[in-house]
């Protein structure tokens, strides 16, 4: 019979991680909490003979000592940590300052620098997007070293939310009414290739209609009023869609909810996800020029994006959408007309962020192969993370100011046209 051990999920505290320079305060405010899906699935996949414990540092603004004097006080036999590389830093303090006797690593930082955990004091790293049967299989003989993992999405529980306390994680509604969204993932994976993107899997799998629905129902059954549906790419897949909404009408189920997708979608399917509560689309629309899309490599051109816009705008499904100001394609003109294309096309929620070159992507490999950049600034980071790294600005400061006022300048027409529509 195995034993009972104690095991702590955790995410990494803000304090020390790495600066973003993509998206402005006003998006993205400290006081936003955002519930860690992937930690609960490990946690709800995890054998039952087991206590588990699920801490979030991040949505609750711990500080690095803090966050190592919880994990500590709760003495776990083993600690799991989800890390994205901007936050090698405090993954690393983590890991050197706390006594647990096995500790693992996964999530997006894993993917591609196993090694370099490994030897900053991770006995094991889980590799792969999803991680749940494999971290649940291994638990009981503690491996050392990277594991690969293969999870298929269908074959794992959905995220049970009663290991954290959800009510506080509703919305105090930044941008969007409801104060009772809740997030639920239906699958993962994009199949396109953005030269800034730096999504980790190419390959596409989604949950099963059936299961989406089960998962959405509990989401209800817990107070949801409105339910997001991320995914890398949920709407890539018009007939999906249509099995999902066969199976709300199966059910007879309805829902406010929405999704984060391209700007692609016909009319008749609209009309279907708008018939069944879809009331909102976060869209990466990134640019509202042909030269900067082509050199993005996005799948649409502007002419398409007027077509997607029109169908939203005719259905009813608000638009949110993502844009990116700082391509060397871009052109004071593409400036002088962004908000009034905005407008026209009635993006209600248009958020503005900077490019910046995040690493594993081919926009920094560009960089780097160009010679705009002399040393591989990520690569050093990730080998020895330092607090409040900051990956110099391609184009210099100069161009970065530019750059900031004008997303700031944007930011203020967009909350003098949400008061000119009477929004909240």
């Amino acid at each position: 019979m195995c034993s009972i051990m104690k095991i702590i999920l955790t995410t990494l505290p803000k304090e020390g991680s790495a600066i973003s320079w993509v998206s402005p305060k006003y998006y993205y405010p400290d006081d936003a909490k955002y519930i860690p899906l992937g930690l609960l699935s490990l946690a709800t996949n995890l054998p039952k003979r087991h206590e588990v414990k699920v801490l979030d540092p991040h949505s609750n603004n711990w500080s690095i000592e803090r966050t190592i004097e919880e994990i500590e006080s709760e003495k776990p036999d083993i600690l799991g940590i989800s890390v994205a590389t901007f936050k090698a830093y405090p993954m690393v303090e983590v890991l050197k300052r706390t006594s647990v006797p096995y500790k693992v690593v996964g999530g997006p930082h894993a993917t591609h620098n196993a090694e370099q955990i490994l030897n900053q004091g991770a006995d094991a790293v889980f590799v792969g997007q999803l991680t749940d049967l494999e971290f649940a299989e291994a638990i009981d003989s503690r491996p050392k070293g990277a594991i690969y993992c293969n999870t298929q999405i269908n074959q794992i529980k959905f995220p049970d939310r009663n290991f954290i306390d959800v009510d506080s994680y509703f919305p105090k509604g930044n941008l969007f009414k409801s104060s009772k969204r809740m997030p639920m993932f239906s699958g993962v994976g994009c199949p396109h290739r953005c030269r800034f993107c730096d999504v980790q899997t190419r390959k596409v799998q989604r949950k099963i209609p059936s299961s989406m629905l089960e998962e959405m129902i509990y989401l209800k059954n817990m107070g949801a009023k409105s339910i997001h549906v991320y995914e890398d790419n949920f709407n890539t897949d018009e007939n999906y869609l249509k099995e999902v909404c066969n199976e709300m009408d199966k059910r007879d189920f309805y829902s406010e909810w929405s999704g984060r997708g391209e700007a692609k979608m016909t009319l008749d399917t609209a009309k279907m996800l708008a018939k069944r509560g879809f009331k909102r689309i976060h869209v990466g629309i990134e640019s509202l020029s042909d030269e900067t899309l082509r050199w993005f490599r996005k799948a649409v051109n502007y002419s398409q994006i007027q077509k997607f816009c029109d169908t939203m705008n005719k259905t009813g499904i608000d638009l949110v959408g993502f844009l990116i100001v700082g391509a060397p394609t871009e052109t004071e003109e593409d400036r002088k007309t962004m908000f009034t294309k905005i407008k026209e096309l009635n993006i209600k929620y248009p958020l503005i962020n900077i490019l910046q070159p995040l690493p594993d992507t081919e926009y920094y490999r560009d960089l780097l192969r160009e010679g705009v950049y002399k040393r591989d600034y990520w690569q050093e980071f990730i080998q020895n993370p330092t607090p409040d790294f900051i990956v110099p600005f391609p184009y210099g400061e100069k161009k970065w100011q530019e750059d900031a006022d004008f997303v700031e300048g944007l930011t203020h027409e967009f909350e003098k046209w949400k008061k000119e529509r009477g929004d909240n």
